[in-house]
């Protein structure tokens, strides 16, 4: 059987994204494993540790985990319909010598990281994406039972689509959340004496923790979930020893003083992000551009927000997906942003580290841009209907000034800042939608006879499908994904190539 670097090695050929896995266990190594890089995943790992396989990756590959022999039988028979035998794909055996994960390739889009089989078909789950990862060979667990492969090739898997998969599953789905943590936060997470020893006591470290965690985004359950994981600062696990309901209460407790501190006592470069917010959300921005640029400009401000700093990092990627719109379009839309002085750029990109930029403080009014005060007016346009080739990012502003009140063209073109002859043609597009193959008229928007218009409730989901973008964000998404582990993969080559090389080991050549 070959060790855990021969088998990461060969995972990585075949396109696996690999984790490092607590010895003897199957729980992951690292927080954030679900976005983190694989070989920032593996610096730090233990020699001893064992190997997930997560989903996704370069080659989209997902997982069948069937926990009972039963639901084993159930989904070979259904992939046998489906025109795969059962030695054509890979099996392996879990360390409960009863379990079976079943390797495929999902194609097309699924919400969600994983989902349960059905009743009909047995105990087990569908596990696909980056939120969800296996126990893989030659991993073994404390009872010393392992998990190895049993039959078929880990190269060769059955390409599945979403309704392929379907027939297997049940409706509840279990979501994964990954949320990241500051380095700070992490040390306490993890027991770190030093940065335990700054607090006067555990109980205020594990405060400060949970404030962090706050923050950031985590709920109580999953807070809980991570002091139950975690040595923290100890002051929870040594309440827990003697009662763990006495524990959850001192924890819900904290965690509600933490929430309505962390309301009271915003820092002022979360202020400064949230006016900034407002303003944008309060400002029809005109020009060709307007709509994308205070999509991009709000995208900067969420993650500054998030971060809690005036200067943040930044990638056109994560803009992209955040604003709906193209990397490129980012791009350029940051340049202009730039250029009008809101955001100022502090660091250029090197190796995978992005660029980032300053926040400005909009207490002194800006000229070089184009806006006037409206109602507030947030937009749709992240919905895939209102994406390039769809209906557009005007369509979008307009139809969600609408959700606050009916309007008229002239009103609308006060509150989104767009062109009268542009707001024409997305209402008259909005309200002649038909679906091509029932002939059903779906209009998205009605007008009286005095030209004052109403949104219909429509379907957006289904109007998507129907102008052909439906699963555009997912796609770009998870083309993202690829690109970025594409290029920190040949980074990564580079500094072995170099590490390797005879310059670097000391063995040149004497000419």
């Amino acid at each position: 059987m070959v060790d855990v670097d021969t088998a990461r090695r060969q995972y990585d050929e075949l396109g696996f994204d690999t984790l490092p896995v607590i010895s003897g266990s199957k729980e992951a190594f690292a927080l954030a494993w679900q976005k983190r890089l694989p070989y920032r995943l593996w610096q730090n790992a233990p020699q001893d540790a064992n190997i997930g396989i997560r989903g996704g990756g370069l080659v989209d590959v997902a997982f069948i985990d069937c926990d009972e022999l039963k639901a084993f039988e159930t989904v070979t028979n259904h992939l046998a319909g489906l025109g795969y035998r059962g030695d054509s794909y890979p099996v392996v055996q879990t360390a409960s010598g009863e379990g079976r994960h079943i390797y495929i390739t999902l194609t097309g889009v699924l919400s969600g990281n994983a989902r349960n089989l059905s009743l009909e078909v047995g105990k087990g789950e569908f596990r696909y994406g980056a939120g969800a990862f296996v126990v893989a060979p030659p991993s073994v667990l404390g009872n010393g039972c392992g998990y190895k492969l049993i039959s078929g090739d880990f190269s060769i898997r059955p390409i599945l689509e979403v309704k392929d998969i379907l027939p297997l599953l049940g409706n509840r789905e279990m979501p994964t959340k990954s949320k990241r943590l500051s380095r700070k936060a992490l040390a306490l997470l993890n027991g770190n004496v030093e940065i335990i020893n700054f607090y006067p006591s555990r109980s205020e470290a594990e405060q400060s923790l949970i404030t962090s965690m706050i923050n950031t985004g985590l709920n109580f359950r999953e807070v809980l979930d991570l002091f139950n994981r975690y040595p923290c600062a100890g002051k929870y696990d040594a309440l827990k020893a003697k009662n763990s309901r006495n524990a959850e209460r001192w924890l819900r407790h904290s965690y509600d003083n933490a929430t309505q501190w962390a309301k009271e006592h915003e820092s002022k470069a979360r202020q400064v992000a949230k006016s900034a917010i407002e303003w944008a959300e309060s400002r029809a921005w005109r020009g060709r551009t307007g709509a994308i640029d205070q999509l991009i400009y709000l995208a900067h401000t969420g993650i500054a927000y998030k971060a809690g700093r005036l200067f943040y990092a930044a990638d056109c990627r994560t803009l992209a997906d955040m604003a709906g719109v193209s990397h490129m379009t980012a791009t350029r839309s940051t340049w202009r942003l730039c250029k009008s002085g809101l955001i100022i750029p502090d660091k250029s990109a090197v190796a995978d580290n992005a660029n980032t930029y300053q926040l400005v403080n909009l207490d002194k009014p800006l000229h070089s841009l184009r806006t006037s005060i409206v109602r507030k007016c947030n937009t749709l346009s992240n919905h895939d209907v209102f994406r390039y080739g769809g209906l557009g990012k005007s369509a979008g502003q307009i139809y969600a000034a609408l959700q606050t009140s009916p309007a008229t063209i002239d009103e609308l073109a006060e509150i989104t800042g767009r062109h009268i002859k542009t707001i024409e043609r997305a209402l008259e597009r909005m309200a002649r939608l038909a679906d091509p193959l029932t002939g059903e008229y779906l209009p998205m928007v009605t007008s009286d006879e005095d030209g004052t218009y109403h949104p219909c409730p429509v379907d957006l989901d289904r109007i998507a499908h129907i102008i052909n973008t439906a699963g555009t964000a997912e796609r770009q998404r998870k083309e993202h994904l690829r690109e970025r582990r594409s290029h920190r993969r040949s980074l990564d080559l580079g500094r072995h190539s170099k590490k390797d090389s005879p310059q670097a080991s000391g063995d040149t050549e004497k000419v």
